[in-house]
């Protein structure tokens, strides 16, 4: 009896150790996101529709646009821009705040793949857009230039 309540207690504190030992992440940017290619997204946008993604490519059309003043008299902003693939294929990024980007930088975006209704005047279209949680610093490596299915 005293043998199994040993290795019963040996168990326990090796389970409980293992479940402690991981890595803390910050809620607000942490995000279940799979690796996926731009042009995969938007030629089945309704696959990945409010799903957790991470692409990469390269920052263009970069702008910070205001939003509405709060009620501490701070006007809030958000950074929105193109993030292309090697192939020239888009897909629009906002991220709230001001990012420490700049044109033709080479990022990879983790956020939230939304595929919303727009409608304007007579016409009615479909919008893709990544709500970005997190953008990281990318180096594309000679391997990048070289391969031809880099994304997929």
């Amino acid at each position: 009896m005293g043998k199994t309540l040993s290795v019963l207690t040996l168990a326990t504190t090796l389970l409980l150790a293992a479940a402690c030992s991981h890595t803390w992440q910050d809620p607000d940017t942490a995000l279940p996101a799979q690796e996926v290619s731009i042009a995969t997204i938007l030629a089945s946008p309704d696959a990945y529709d409010m799903s957790g993604v991470s692409v990469i490519g390269k920052i263009w059309h970069l702008e910070s646009v205001p939003l509405e003043i709060n009620e501490g008299g701070v006007q809030r902003m958000y950074t929105k821009f193109l993030l292309a693939d090697k192939r020239g294929i888009g897909i629009d990024v906002y991220v709230p705040g001001e990012v420490p980007v700049v044109e033709g930088d080479f990022i990879k975006v983790v956020g939230l793949y939304r595929k919303t209704f727009q409608q304007q005047g007579q016409g009615q279209y479909f919008y893709s857009r990544i709500d970005a949680v997190r953008l990281e610093s990318w180096n594309p490596g000679l391997a990048y230039w070289i391969r031809e299915y880099e994304f997929d």
